[in-house]
């Protein structure tokens, strides 16, 4: 076990926590017409309209699906000041995922939703409630259940584990995602600036902001972005936290030879973002493991490898499976390395193949680092023999062909792990948090679903 004493359970006041005054327009800045511009006028005007509507109608839902950062925010605010629950949503949801979303008569829509049939009676929405989606990749929605007492949990702890009483953030990633609401809270929580864009490439369009001392989180499909098309001003932030999956050495080694800040993390959604983070300078001082334990988590690892997680930033349960044990078993599998955390990988995605454990992590990094491939995702389908058989599914740099893909792989690991299928793709289907759609990814595609996991 590996932890250091948690945060001590303190008393949130949300009207604290979500009073006007911590917006600070003065202090929040967004991409917009190719610069950096004050949120003022737009923040002002849609938290005062926000609050009309919900101390007018008191829905027993709000839905916020705002593509907008800055109506974002402000709609994030309102909900939160008043205690309405909040389900927050992907603006680019289709109808099958919509169809997931939990309402009940006489919920509020904010942002692009479309109308919803109500499945779900007010009583299952306390006041409080901020439930924020997890999955979706496979179809299958889930909402971790947080409040403003588990999402202050975690600002807190970060902010002791990085020694700042203040911490100023940069947020590109979509801000229904934990991903992209924390740094949000991060800053405004803690009185630090705030600056909001909707992509990657915005940053390569702007301005550096007047403000560099921020943090800034990424996955590593965008750490491979700046990597191949430099933006020389990240080199000069505070931190860039990198989570949301496995990066691969070639990777690492081309970020380190950029002087890129970054900071490797593990957390998810269920625990509010990052329960372990390495210190700033760890990684450009060679190290590669996921950081130490933060103050308010604590961390196990079984026999099997399997990490459990408890923290006070934890989730409550899942809408409609609340948690009895404040314990959360994750698909994760690690190791200690002293009281730094490295991730294998994903129990869930292990492949077991004539009797063989294969780990898809691993040939994914093997294949990311041969230079001719520039995306990979590794899966199983059925086979009548093995069990499973190992499928890559790629997309090809320059002229390279699948036998030399095969020939080049064998040569680095042992052939049972090698794919035995080979499909080719001018671009992969991911989510803006770089986890792969399957949905899309086999539709056209003339191949069995994956093995059932």
């Amino acid at each position: 076990m590996h932890s250091v004493q948690l945060l001590q359970k303190i008393t949130i006041d949300p009207l604290d926590l979500f009073s006007p005054e911590r917006l600070r327009p003065e202090g929040l800045w967004y991409w917009h017409a190719d610069r950096w511009q004050s949120a003022r006028p737009t923040l002002e005007h849609t938290f005062e309209q926000r609050q009309a509507q919900l101390e007018r109608d008191r829905p027993p839902l709000v839905v916020l699906a705002e593509a907008d950062p800055v109506a974002f925010v402000a709609s994030f605010w309102a909900a939160g000041r008043r205690g309405t629950p909040l389900l927050l949503a992907n603006p680019q949801w289709r109808t099958h995922e919509w169809q997931q979303v939990p309402v009940p008569v006489g919920y509020r829509a904010w942002g692009a939703v479309p109308p919803l049939r109500p499945t779900a009676s007010p009583e299952q929405f306390a006041d409080g409630m901020i439930l924020i989606p997890t999955g979706g990749s496979q179809g299958r929605l889930r909402w971790a259940i947080h409040t403003a007492a588990t999402l202050s949990a975690a600002v807190q702890g970060l902010r002791q584990y990085l020694q700042q009483s203040v911490l100023h953030c940069l947020s590109i990633l979509p801000l229904y995602h934990v991903s992209g609401l924390m740094p949000v809270l991060r800053s405004l929580w803690t009185g630090g600036d705030l600056y909001l864009a909707a992509h990657l490439r915005h940053l390569r369009g702007a301005a550096q902001p007047s403000n560099l001392n921020l943090w800034l989180s990424l996955v590593p499909r965008q750490v491979q972005q700046v990597c191949e098309a430099p933006i020389p001003w990240l080199s000069q932030l505070a931190g860039i936290f990198v989570g949301g999956g496995p990066c691969w050495p070639t990777l690492l080694e081309k970020a380190a030879q950029q002087q890129l800040p970054l900071c490797l993390s593990y957390g998810m959604t269920e625990t509010a973002g990052m329960v372990c983070a390495q210190q700033p300078g760890d990684f450009l001082g060679g190290d590669r493991a996921c950081g130490r334990v933060l103050p308010h988590a604590r961390i196990e690892i079984t026999d099997s490898g399997q990490i459990t997680v408890q923290a006070s930033s934890l989730a409550q349960g899942y809408y409609g499976h609340p948690w009895r044990e404040r314990v959360f078993c994750t698909d994760d599998r690690g190791k200690w390395h002293g009281d730094r955390l490295y991730i294998w990988g994903r129990a869930s995605r292990k492949i077991i193949s004539g009797g063989e454990n294969i780990y898809p992590e691993e040939l994914e990094a093997l294949l990311l680092s041969s230079g001719w491939v520039k995306d990979v995702y590794i899966y199983s389908e059925p086979h009548p023999l093995w069990g499973e058989q190992v499928v890559a599914a790629y997309v090809p740099l320059g002229q390279v062909s699948q036998e030399q893909l095969a020939t080049w792989l064998r040569q680095r690991c042992s052939a049972y792990k090698c794919p035995k299928r080979w499909l080719a793709y001018p671009e992969l289907p991911r989510t803006p948090q770089g986890k792969i759609q399957l949905a899309d990814l086999f539709k056209g595609k003339d191949c069995p679903p994956p093995a059932d996991k």
